[in-house]
This record gives structure tokens, sequence and C-alpha cells, in this order.
């Protein structure tokens, strides 16, 4: 099998409410969608890439670029192999989203050549497993961050990741009293800083958190994206365990938690680290040091985000995943791919990542 072409769309889906965190507000996602397309006319891979800035560095025409000006020539005329994964990842420094949105067409394409969905082609774990995502309440005034957590919870959802960190400690305390008060007292909670806080708020936060017993099941990312040593000294410091998203690019971010002890938990993001073959590597790294993570996602819609289930179920030390992004959006753009009955998610049938690609090609090139 050739490839025979590569095609890209810019397509905006809008949101039911604006999503906030400590770092932005989002009210649209952006994604550009990537079609390769291969001497077989009924095999195309489907991709997506969403330039989320403030984190990855990505922007909507810096992706674009990336795909015209190093991928296209790159890839065009190529047989398919595996040994693409490797190449899309040493030919451009950075540019993890674009990288994504490739490495996941990639592997949509070499599952359906071997007639295999594309969490039984990765073949990374032995074994089934149910995953249930959490729903994300964004920031905003207690009452309304009270009223989506209980609405999250009555459509489904048993664990709940609130944003705190833009706002002082106090202010976030009593979010989270309020909700865990609200709340029935079996859903899990727990809080996402992205980075809000310096050594010594993150200190003050945690000491805070601790004190406060209200049974948060972790605290995500309280420091800045290099913070690996100060990572490693809070989580050997204080009760809640931390978990690390920002700070998890690649493999020699996942080496460096693992020297510095910062070992509770892990968040991998497809879009952080290039795509489904460095995740695999950081995943390994994770497993060799007995830490469990989690898969998330930016705001993304079901394309990437089916990529990182299939990712996510093959994966052993994946035990959790935050999955709500395309929960959140007006209208659905695609048929089949991740399925959500309530929290639970599950792979759509058929091979690669099991998407419509005829129906989403239509939508977003018309």
């Amino acid at each position: 099998m050739f490839i025979t072409d590569i095609k890209y769309y810019r397509y905006g889906t809008s949101l039911k409410k604006p999503f906030k965190t400590a770092l932005r507000t989002v009210e649209v996602i952006e994604s550009i969608y990537v079609f390769i397309e291969t001497n077989y006319e009924d095999i195309v891979g489907v991709g997506e890439a969403v330039p989320t800035y403030v984190i990855t560095g990505d922007t909507k025409g810096g992706i674009e670029a990336a795909i015209e000006e190093v991928f296209k020539p790159l890839l065009i005329n190529r047989q398919l192999t595996k040994d693409l994964l490797d190449e899309i990842q040493q030919i451009i420094v950075g540019n993890t989203s674009a990288k994504a949105a490739i490495d996941i067409a990639l592997y949509d394409l070499l599952a359906q050549e071997a007639e295999l969905p594309l969490y039984k082609y990765l073949d990374h774990n032995p074994g089934n497993k149910d995953l249930e995502t959490c729903y994300t309440v964004s920031l905003n005034e207690a009452n309304e961050m009270v009223e989506d957590g209980l609405r999250y919870v009555e459509e489904g959802f048993n664990h709940l990741k609130i944003k705190v960190g833009k706002d002082n400690v106090e202010t976030d305390l009593n979010r989270l009293k309020a909700l865990r008060n609200s709340l029935p007292n079996n859903v899990i909670l727990s809080a996402d800083a992205n980075q809000a806080w310096d050594e010594q708020g993150a200190r003050y936060a945690l000491k805070h958190f601790d004190e406060a017993d209200l049974e948060i099941e972790s605290i995500e990312q309280p420091v800045g994206r290099y913070e690996y040593e100060l990572l490693g000294e809070l989580t050997q410091s204080f009760n809640i365990p931390l978990m690390v998203d920002e700070s998890l690019f690649s493999t020699y971010d996942a080496r460096r938690l693992v020297e510095v002890g910062a070992n509770n938990l892990w968040n991998i993001k497809l879009m952080k680290t290039g795509g489904i073959h460095e995740a695999l590597k950081i995943h390994d790294i994770a497993q060799s040091a007995d830490i469990h993570c989690m898969v998330g996602c930016m705001m993304e819609t079901h394309v990437s985000v089916t990529a990182a289930l299939h990712f996510s179920l093959a994966a052993k030390q994946v035990n959790r995943v935050d999955f709500d992004a395309p929960l959140m959006v007006v209208e659905r753009e695609i048929e089949g791919g991740i399925v959500y009955e309530g929290a639970k998610v599950s792979p759509s049938e058929g091979f690669g990542l099991g998407i419509d690609r005829k129906s989403l090609y239509k939508k977003v090139s018309s």
C-alpha cells in the first residue's frame, strides 16, 4: 500500500458552554482534520490536530505548515510501513500536535491494512479492560460549579475533575467544599491547577488542601512545565497524590520524572507526545517504574479522542481516562469511533479507528 496524497481541513466545533481553566477560556474547538489517501480508494487514514498554543505551542498555521512543508514531502509516494512512525518524529522538532495528527492517521491505515481495530493492532496489553471517563468542571463561581457537577453526576459520571488555580487558594477550597457537600459521597473528586502556582504558592495550596480533608483523589500539575525536581519534592511531601500533565511530553520528561520521584500518577496526551508511537514509549517507562497513568485530551473532538481510547485499551498502565471534550460540543461531527454510555467509553466496531471517514470528509471539506 502506498500513500498518494495528504489533505487537511480546518473545522470549528462549538461548545455547549465556555470551558474555563487557569490558562484559557475555550468556546470553539478548532481542529485540523487530516486525511491520508492511498492507492486503495476505500482505505483512508484520518487524524486530528488541535492548536493548544498555551500548552504545546502549536497554532493552526503552524500545524498546516508542518503538514504541507514537512510531512507531505516525506510521506507522499512512500510505502506504508511502521518505519514511517519514527521518521515523522525525527524530521521536525516540536510540532507535537501536527505529528499527532499524522501519527494517528498512519496508525489508522496500518490497522485497516491488517483488518484489525486499532487497539488490537497495537497489541500492547493482553486482556480486556473497562474504562470510564471523568468529567471536568470548569472554573466558575462556586454555585455554578455545583450546578454543573450535579448535572454531570445525574448524567452518570462518577469522577469529576475540578479546575482550580485561577484565584486564591481559599476561593478554590470554598469551591471544592461546596462541591463535596453537595455531591453524593461516592463521587470521586480530583483537582487540576494547570501549572498555576510557583513553589511558594504550591506548598501553601497543597498544605491547605491536605488539611481540608476533602477526600481529593489527586491534584494535577500544580507547578510549571520544567519544574521536575520541585514536582518530585512536592510528591514526597504531601498526602494528596500529584498527577503530572504538562511536564510530560517526551521520553526525556518521563525519565526525568522517574529520577526525581514524581511518580504518583501521569497524564499522557497524544497532542503532547506527538501521537501513539511516542505515547507507547512513555507508557513503557511508566510500566517499568510501576506508575499508573491517565490518558487525557486537550479540547479535541471524536477523531483524536478515539485514537486516545484505542491507545488506552492497549496500554497496561492506563487505569483512568479523561475523554469528556467530545461530550461538551453542541453537535457530534462524525459517526463511529468512541462510544459513550454514561461515563463508560468503548470503541465502535470496525477496522482502525472505526470512524465513518467518508461522512467526516464530506462534512469538513464542504
